[in-house]
């Protein structure tokens, strides 16, 4: 593969990943909402740590794990802000 073909479909990735963070974002304003509802505390450490483990748990090389821990921090923390 070349350069230009490979960027090529890292855009391509990029579209689809953008389109699952906005689902993702949607769903947690929903969260969000459920929350203040029910007077339920934004923070859930448990859930967290819950995620994390899921999303190391579906990669095929693992030697991506601290890598996925950080990326799914941050789009928790961005969830969080949301749901404020």
């Amino acid at each position: 593969m070349d350069l230009n073909s490979a960027r090529i479909e890292i855009n391509e990735v990029d579209k689809e990943i953008v389109s699952c963070l906005e689902k993702r974002f949607n769903l947690a304003l929903e969260i969000g909402k459920y929350k203040s509802e029910n007077n339920l505390p934004i923070y859930d450490e448990v859930r967290e740590k819950k995620v994390i483990e899921n999303c190391i748990g579906y990669l095929s090389n693992k030697n991506y794990a601290r890598h996925i821990e950080n990326i799914y921090k941050q789009i928790m923390d961005s969830s969080k802000e949301l749901q404020l």
